[in-house]
């Protein structure tokens, strides 16, 4: 897919912030670089650009901290956003993109307010609650690329510290996205042209991380988690806003 040098400036620079969001949070890298990049590009030639640069990210996390991570509530919630990727992958080759995107959206920004709001939910069961978050999360991964906001938003409303949130995630995602990319390249959506788009962002990637771990022992705990919310909302606002203009 051959991209204009300005466009490509432009994406240097959408990942730069994207990943900086995503090391800071351990999520936001898709809610960010998506909605801006489908000002130019379609939906179904940004999700194989920005899953792989997604994975790499989440790779940085997880290594970094794999001491510190909680696979016993992590591998349920990864085990069922996989299962949800297939029907992803479908619903993107037979559904209208606008209106997957207006759908998505909605759901995304209506859950965003609420916890923004500061309002929570108690919830009973808890395996239940994370498994459904996940399947959610798989299905958004292959269809959008924003498979963020229901596992977020779960974390979020659990109330996690925000290290041990950041960092289970990364590794929640490294999973998930992983069997992502291997899906997404089987069924040709991914290709060496995406690839290679991808090779030549790497460098924002990484600069990103540093700049998100250094900037993540500044944010107290309570700012941290109105953050993580304003992104999600921002991000559904930004979508909805690109596809009722169109």
């Amino acid at each position: 897919m051959p991209i204009e040098k300005d466009l490509f400036v432009f994406l240097i620079f959408i990942v730069l912030l994207g990943s900086t969001v995503k090391q800071t949070t351990g999520f936001g890298f898709a809610l960010v670089c998506v909605p801006l990049l489908l000002l130019f590009i379609p939906l179904d030639q940004i999700v194989p650009i920005v899953v792989p640069l997604s994975l790499l990210n989440n790779y940085v996390i997880t290594i970094s901290n794999r001491r510190t991570l909680n696979l016993k509530a992590i591998l349920p919630m990864s085990g069922a956003a996989i299962t949800g990727i297939p029907l992803g992958i479908f619903i993107l080759s037979r559904v209208p993109i606008d209106l997957l995107t207006m759908v998505i959206s909605g759901i995304i920004l209506v859950s965003g307010l609420l916890l923004l709001s500061g309002k929570t939910i108690f919830i009973r069961r808890e395996t239940i609650a994370s498994v459904s978050a996940g399947f959610v999360s798989g299905v958004l991964q292959s269809t959008s690329g924003l498979s963020g906001p229901p596992v977020t938003l779960f974390l979020i409303n659990q109330r996690l510290d925000k290290i041990s949130f950041r960092n289970n995630l990364g590794l929640y995602f490294s999973i998930v996205d992983s069997v992502a990319v291997i899906s997404l390249t089987l069924v040709g959506f991914i290709t060496y042209e995406t690839l290679l788009v991808d090779c030549m962002l790497i460098p924002s990637v990484l600069i990103g991380s540093v700049a998100g771990n250094k900037l993540l022992p500044h944010i107290k705990q309570v700012l941290f988690m109105k953050i993580s919310a304003s992104i999600i909302v921002l991000g559904a606002v930004l979508n909805l806003l690109d596809t009722l203009m169109k």
